[in-house]
């Protein structure tokens, strides 16, 4: 027990180091792609003015197909599942029990709870900010996403970070997908692609098209070479009617670090009844994220 509680604290704020890679996930408005896709979502027929070479067919293709994946992800608006959550990096491989609750839009949040007795760390994604909280050693760290300097120059989106978890299509700067925006995809065979700048984008699916397999995110920067973020999806169960991946494993690489991240989602139920906002108690000490992170990417 004392060996489980002692790698606690690094557990409670390791998903953090997802976030630099994220940026591959993310993206502003300002940078949006021009595209010529120029087709219209409902009927298939070309828009005018548009200056794309690519047979119509293979665009009404294209949006039927992405038109199927969005229809097929489950309409429920919260999830909340018990969760083992493995981290594994260099040669540490850890494991404890958890719990993952979302709200669409609100929040996602991670509790880890060891060997299912206490809540020892909570990290949790909101619109406007990052929490993440050490019950251990009563510390913790809460900034808005434009205050931390990794994440406003690299644009992580709250948005693009519940896509992934919600096993969903995104376009980095919008809140929601809609019909226009699939105009914006590039679809071959099982393969949907994107390209926003030096961010390249690819959803894997199945053979109907109905199911997100794995998203690729990857991040060509000049200073710090390229880095990718994989999310791979399996062991669908039926939630909300649609198929909904209970596993979940994120390999996050850069030039210098791989992390593994698994998390197998156990007795998923729709159940939105809780508090959506965590209210941290006066009895707890800011710590700098900053210096977080640091002490994070030094892990062996």
């Amino acid at each position: 027990m004392n060996t489980t509680i002692s790698y606690l604290r690094r557990l409670s704020i390791v998903a953090l180091i997802a976030m630099p890679i994220l940026a591959a996930s993310c993206g502003s408005k300002k940078n949006a792609i021009d595209n010529n896709k120029g087709v219209d979502v409902t009927t298939g027929a070309t828009k005018t003015g548009n200056t794309g070479t690519a047979p119509a067919t293979k665009k009404i293709d294209n949006t039927a197909a992405l038109a199927k994946v969005v229809a097929n992800q489950p309409s429920e608006k919260a999830l909340v599942a018990s969760i083992d959550f493995n981290l594994k990096t260099g040669k540490k491989d850890i494991t404890v029990s958890g719990k993952l609750s979302m709200k669409k839009d609100e929040v996602v949040r991670i509790q880890l709870t060891p060997l299912g007795l206490m809540e020892a760390g909570r990290l949790e994604f909101t619109k406007d900010s990052v929490l993440i909280m050490d019950r251990i050693h009563k510390q913790f760290l809460k900034s808005s996403y434009d205050k931390v300097s990794f994440l406003k120059n690299n644009g992580i989106d709250f948005y693009a970070l519940q896509a992934l978890f919600w096993n969903q299509l995104f376009v980095p700067g919008e809140k929601a997908m809609n019909k226009s925006l699939l105009n914006k995809y590039d679809v071959q065979g099982k393969d949907i692609t994107l390209q926003q700048g030096k961010m390249n984008y690819l959803w894997k699916t199945d053979d109907g098209a109905e199911r997100i397999l794995s998203a690729l995110a990857t991040y060509n920067s000049t200073n710090h070479g390229k880095s990718k973020l994989g999310w791979d999806y399996d062991d669908f169960k039926t939630f909300g009617g649609k198929p909904f991946p209970a596993k979940h494993a994120i390999t996050i690489s850069t030039e210098a670090k791989t992390l593994n991240v698994n998390i197998t989602l156990k007795s998923m139920k729709a159940d939105s009844d809780w508090e959506t906002t965590t209210k941290v108690s006066g009895k707890f000490k800011p710590v700098n994220l900053e210096d977080v992170i640091a002490k994070i990417l030094n892990i062996q």
